[in-house]
């Protein structure tokens, strides 16, 4: 069984509203706010990591959203704080990642999909190189039809 761990916490904004683009650690920057976060998200055994985004966002925040004319926000893979609090993020992090384990890294992404948008989302997995050249002559013939 594959057991994802919270290995690092990005949390970035708008320089020119905040003062900063990254933050790094827990800052009263008011209850008006609408972030970027990534988990960096691997297992215990491994070096490596990857990126996982959502949304962090306040009430006021998501209720501008509604008023500037955006009639529905769609919920998933946002996370709707009082306050920007690293541990608490951390914290809640952790105890999703508790719930999704899987028995591949595969089926734990697709686990994690109602909460984050992992970086690979769109992409192909190839398991040869044969493989990647029936791609491109397929793609080759379609272009020339």
């Amino acid at each position: 069984m594959i057991k994802p761990i919270l290995k690092d916490l990005i949390i970035t904004g708008n320089p020119n509203i905040h003062g900063k683009l990254q933050f790094t650690e827990t800052e009263d920057i008011g209850d008006d706010f609408y972030l970027s976060g990534t988990a960096c998200i691997g297992t215990e055994d491994s070096e490596g990591e990857d990126n996982f985004d959502f949304t962090i966002i306040t009430p006021k925040a998501l209720e501008k959203e509604l008023r500037d004319g955006t009639d529905i926000v769609i919920g998933a893979r946002h996370f709707i704080v009082n306050k920007l609090d690293f541990e608490l993020i951390s914290q809640t992090i952790d105890r999703i990642l508790l719930k999704q384990q899987g028995e591949t890294w595969e089926d734990v992404t697709k686990n994690l999909a109602p909460y984050f948008s992992w970086e690979y989302t769109d992409s192909i997995r190839l398991n040869s190189e044969e493989e990647l050249w029936q791609i491109i002559n397929r793609h080759s013939i379609e272009d020339a039809d």
